[in-house]
């Protein structure tokens, strides 16, 4: 066999490699925060409340910024009595951690409750932003959260 027919091959897997390796080392490096669900409770009972933990990255991005939560429901026969916007932010307290916990909770009586003699259900997407929202973590997609009636 010629060298020439190992060469090529080895060349192109090469740059394939060196390419991953540098968008994945520029993904980890570029200062963006981030969050991670870890942990939320999918059912909701009366007069409880939604309670959700992320855990965060590239917390000196965020002191100080914003917190988004996007309600969308998704029963069959949507109310028109809805409680509340479906986009709510919260502003981020200035700390000086680099990570860390976010502790959110959304409270059944007046916001998850509708005037309704039904259960609910809803999708939720979060996200966080730095203070002059120049940059965004990626978006956090929740389960199906169930809120009962009773």
């Amino acid at each position: 066999m010629k060298l020439g027919s190992f060469l090529i091959p080895a060349v192109l897997v090469t740059l394939i490699v060196i390419t991953l390796v540098v968008v994945s080392c520029n993904k980890n490096n570029s200062g963006k925060p981030a969050i991670s669900l870890e942990s939320i409770n999918t059912t909701v009972q009366a007069n409880d409340s939604m309670r959700v933990t992320f855990k965060f990255t590239g917390g000196s991005q965020i002191s100080n910024g914003l917190f988004w939560s996007i309600r969308n429901r998704t029963n069959v026969n949507p109310l028109t009595n809805q409680s509340g916007t479906d986009t709510i932010n919260f502003n981020l307290p200035t700390f000086s951690g680099n990570s860390g916990q976010i502790y959110f909770s959304l409270p059944w009586n007046g916001y998850l409750n509708e005037t309704s003699t039904e259960n609910d259900t809803f999708l939720f997407k979060f996200f966080v932003q730095n203070a002059d929202t120049t940059l965004t973590s990626d978006t956090v997609n929740s389960p199906q959260i169930v809120v009962l009636y009773q």
